[in-house]
């Protein structure tokens, strides 16, 4: 092969076949803003827990440019959808939102002949995890939106540079350095990036928060913390190297809650694919699994939390967890954090620039000495000298840019996009 075929080839690996598809963008762009009719838009909800799009929804829904749907559709890597689906439902009737059901024994609802989406945002980047009438791969002719359902610290392909990365019309990221993170690592150079601000940003920023937290009528004066372990708990269990403290955590978390019962409550907030890595462990299956979970539920100061987390977050005094988005997103609560791990490094080699500060704003324990430390000194003392330094990465950060919230960020980048006045 000579250096002229390897340099072609290199420049069509690396962002040149994706001209075809910007060029097809354009071509829709064009076509949409000839026809200044209200704008159809399709907004995927498979779980609770990545649907940040209700203020973006019900923007749309109050503005005459935009007549928006959502459209319930469960992964079909999860062992139980059905509870999925029901957990969106409730959250969905709780605030009067329509929806599109998904029913388990019909064919799902063919959105592109009965909806006839002009836009579809998916609440994540992955394909094949859908079912195939609602898989991103068949809707590439249409403006396919999306935004990070997490905080995004790491780098690499899995975060920036999968194909559904380069095939979509937009992606709306977090801050300036996820855009840089975005032309440094994707095949298109992230030309279809807009920063608009993080997904949950109007929500944590909202100021209208209800306590989930569960009422203990006995005197005492309790701090709430959370514990919010992730899935990872094998190195086969995801693509990152493996980061969850889970397994030796277990049972420590449960009897700290027992020592300190007349001081602390906690709630167990699981990452969602937890459960799911325990049914096929070998040392837990779904019998230990489905125990564990229910003595947090049975404790009178603990709870088991597997919905929403933002007034969780923003109603707490305190987080230990390993996960990776939450190292950013609980900053918006301005509380101490302690991110556990047992070989922090190799989780900072995975990270990006955003991802290594993020990491600098959280106490860092390795073992159970650790923990203990951060509940006596930290949380039940209130000695907690990282405060400043969370406070100004939250003003350099965590605020959405042009002084909007990120729902209007959005709607605007749309509406300008296609000519909307």
């Amino acid at each position: 092969m000579n250096i002229l075929t390897k340099t072609l080839n290199y420049l069509w690996l690396h962002g040149w076949k994706y001209r075809a598809v910007e060029r097809q963008h354009r071509r829709l762009v064009e076509q949409l803003s000839r026809e200044q009719r209200p704008l159809r838009v399709v907004f995927m909800a498979i779980d609770l827990a990545y649907w940040h799009y209700q203020g973006i929804y019900e923007q749309m829904a109050a503005d005459s440019r935009f007549l928006p749907t959502i459209v319930l559709s469960p992964c079909k890597e999860r062992l139980n959808p059905e509870a999925d689906m029901q957990r969106l439902r409730d959250y969905f009737r709780d605030r009067g939102t329509s929806f599109v059901d998904y029913d388990f024994t019909q064919p799902p609802v063919d959105i592109r002949r009965q909806l006839q989406p002009d836009l579809i945002f998916y609440t994540q980047p992955y394909e094949y995890q859908l079912c195939n009438e609602h898989d991103p791969r068949h809707f590439y002719d249409r403006l396919v939106c999306y935004m990070p359902y997490g905080f995004w610290t790491s780098t690499g392909k899995g975060s920036y540079n999968l194909h559904f990365h380069n095939q979509a019309w937009r992606l709306y990221y977090s801050t300036q350095l996820h855009l840089q993170e975005a032309q440094r690592v994707a095949d298109n150079h992230g030309r279809n990036v807009r920063v608009t601000g993080y997904a949950n940003a109007d929500e944590f920023l909202s100021g209208h928060h209800r306590s989930p937290w569960r009422e203990i009528a006995d005197g005492h004066c309790r701090k709430r913390i959370i514990w919010a372990p992730h899935f990872s708990i094998t190195a086969k269990s995801s693509y990152l190297p493996a980061r969850a403290c889970f397994l030796w955590m277990a049972e420590l978390m449960l009897e700290l809650a027992q020592v300190y019962k007349d001081r602390i409550q906690i709630a167990f907030k699981p990452h969602p694919s937890l459960i799911t890595q325990l049914y096929q462990h070998p040392d837990w299956g779904k019998e230990r699994a489905d125990d564990y979970y229910a003595r947090w539920q049975q404790m009178e100061n603990t709870q088991l939390e597997t919905g929403g987390y933002v007034d969780l977050f923003m109603t707490s005094d305190a987080m230990i967890h390993d996960s990776g988005s939450f190292v950013v997103e609980y900053l918006y609560a301005n509380r101490p954090v302690m991110f556990v791990s047992n070989n922090l490094q190799s989780i900072l080699a995975t990270q990006s620039e955003f991802g290594l500060q993020a990491y600098k704003q959280a106490y860092i324990g390795s073992e159970a000495g650790d923990i203990r430390r951060f509940i006596d000194e930290v949380v039940l003392r209130g000695n907690d000298p990282m405060r400043p330094q969370r406070e100004q990465f939250f003003s350099d950060y965590l605020l959405p840019p042009g002084g909007k919230t990120v729902a209007q960020n959005i709607v605007d980048d749309i509406t300008k996009s296609l000519r909307r006045s």
